[in-house]
């Protein structure tokens, strides 16, 4: 039976490399004719919102002109489409689009609060036209991965906002198109069933089981590194159970909202997880999963960090860096080692942060620092990221970037310090042998505090106790100060009294604790990213020794690629 479902997994794993070209071919056809190709998609999308509320305020047909287009449509943001989105969820009606919306996936900034994006069945499509160069890619460049199963992690967003507006917001599977669902159903280590738990928490069970329990893994797709590390500490924390689920082929009582799902069964995984010795390394992967070829996750900007820690624990996995994605589209993908434009998937601009001149993507050049504006069948028009983009190639006339990182940054008083900066900081402070710093936080003034201040929040890596804590801290806030104070605005404001001293906070859980914040600002649980510079309004929990994080409040899943 088990020979039959390798080769059964193996057959489909071809058969999806196979279609998957087809794709490949489309994105390698489009990367010769950039400018051709983009006018087509944008004409694509205005059909799509023709007669639309959308078309009707911009002016916009079938027909309109790229010039008409960029003359009639200013460059957005959220809040710009904001009353147009809750309008049609509140009332189920078409306005950004003429096409009927399959759900609302929520998102947001460093400091906004939730957004809501609409998904569409063409929307999904162009998300889909930028998966299959990938996939082929990946397939012919990683071939053992055709030998096991796939684990892509779901999205899964807070209790309470689940099912809020439709009951396909947490089952990504259900809006790919048929033949990827089959495909992927017959090649996953964990099933969509887990998609009907009915909290993240359960569903977070049930994957680290059937994690565990599949010996045939060979390749893991994950946004955030530090989900990854956060379902190995979940395994590590609650091995006894995952242990006796894999033996009886029962779920505990305590997860009744499990009842309805199978569950794994593997004797000889659960034997490996009773020898273990709860150490997170090189030992336990390799023994857990030996036929793991590849791991995909971030690992630039302020994931590069925990991108390396998450690959020295899988040496034996190669690591592939993912592409720009983010709830709104997608900008690049991973092809041929490099980071190629998505070329069929949305219209491109892209703002020059030189000279904030708006640009086609045709007429990027090697070196330049951009700003991806986005428009999609989805309604959202000239849609302005906030990610810092490099121009590195070509492949062909498609652009190539590198990631550099958020463009917000943070003013509190005039200081202006910037992503870069702060990613500056957190390397160069993982170098201290005790800490892994997670974040640099910016603290408003407040009841507490009469000033501003930045704190450097970071992980306890070894055994610091309460008695040399808090001298550590103040010799970490110390060096902090010294490297802030480089920068002219920022000891200026130090100079006018205008900011507090900088501080470090050294905590078990650090990770937890700023995936906690974020979750209560209403993001998507595992679709975070640690940022490396942010703005947080209330300090208590930073500052307080004794605070403790749930272990309920981990890093969880993000949406497949």
């Amino acid at each position: 039976m088990q020979f039959m479902r390798s080769m059964l997994s193996r057959m489909l794993h071809q058969a999806s490399f196979l279609l998957s070209k087809q794709g490949e071919g489309q994105f390698l056809f489009a990367s010769k004719n950039l400018e051709s190709s983009q006018k087509k998609v944008l004409k694509n999308i205005l059909s799509h919102i023709e007669f639309s509320e959308n078309a009707k305020r911009h002016h916009l047909t079938s027909g309109s002109s790229l010039s008409d287009f960029q003359e009639q449509v200013p460059i957005t943001e959220y809040e710009y489409w904001s009353e147009l989105i809750e309008q049609q969820q509140a009332e189920h009606i078409n306005l950004l689009a003429n096409n009927d919306c399959q759900r609302y996936q929520p998102t947001s900034g460093s400091t906004s609060k939730i957004k809501w994006i609409p998904y569409t069945k063409p929307f999904l499509t162009e998300l889909d036209n930028a998966i299959a160069p990938w996939l082929a890619d990946m397939y012919r460049s990683y071939p053992k991965i055709k030998k096991g199963k796939h684990y892509w992690s779901l999205s899964w967003v807070p209790s309470d906002l689940r099912n809020k507006l439709t009951t396909s917001i947490n089952n990504d599977l259900q809006l790919l198109p048929w033949w990827k669902r089959l495909f992927m159903t017959g090649t996953m280590a964990v099933p969509e069933s887990i998609s009907l738990a009915e909290s993240s928490d359960e569903s977070f069970f049930a994957t680290a089981c059937y994690l565990i329990s599949c010996s045939e893994l060979s390749f893991i797709s994950v946004w955030s590194p530090t989900f990854a590390l956060s379902l190995l500490e979940f395994i590590q924390q609650h091995k006894n159970d995952i242990s006796k689920v894999l033996v009886t082929g029962e779920w505990p009582n305590k997860y009744s909202g499990l009842n309805k799902i199978e569950s794994p069964k593997n004797i000889k995984s659960s034997q490996i997880l009773d020898q273990w010795d709860g150490k997170i390394d090189a030992n336990f992967t390799s023994a857990i999963w030996p036929k793991l070829a590849l791991i995909s996750a971030w690992d630039t900007s302020s994931s590069k960090i925990w991108a390396d820690k998450l690959h020295k624990i899988f040496p034996h996995s190669e690591f592939q860096g993912k592409g720009l994605w983010a709830t709104e589209g997608v900008t690049s993908i991973p092809y041929e080692n490099k980071f190629p434009l998505a070329v069929n998937s949305h219209f491109y601009e892209f703002e020059d942060l030189v000279n904030q001149r708006i640009i086609n993507s045709w007429q990027l050049t090697t070196g330049m620092y951009v700003r991806p504006i986005i428009s999609s069948a989805n309604g959202l028009l000239r849609y302005a990221m906030k990610d810092q983009l490099k121009v590195t190639g070509f492949i062909n006339r498609c652009p190539c970037f590198e990631f550099i990182g958020r463009i917000e940054g943070t003013d509190m008083v005039g200081e202006k310090l910037s992503p870069e900066t702060a990613v500056q900081l957190l390397n160069d402070f993982n170098n201290e042998n005790d800490i892994t710093p997670i974040t640099l936080i910016a603290i408003p003034a407040n009841e507490q505090q009469d000033k501003p201040c930045y704190l450097l929040l970071s992980e306890n890596d070894s055994s610091l106790n309460e008695d040399n804590l808090l001298a550590r801290e103040n010799e970490l806030a110390a060096q902090l100060e010294e490297r802030l104070s480089q920068h002219f605005h920022y000891q200026l404001a130090r100079e006018l009294g205008q900011l507090d001293k900088a501080r470090v906070s050294i905590k078990q859980n650090a990770l937890a604790l700023y995936a906690n914040h974020k979750v209560e600002q209403g993001m998507v649980k595992g679709n975070i990213k640690v940022e490396p510079l942010i703005l947080w309004q209330n300090d208590d929990v930073l500052l307080s020794k004794d605070q403790q994080i749930p272990q309920d409040m981990e890093l969880q899943m993000s949406q497949p690629a």
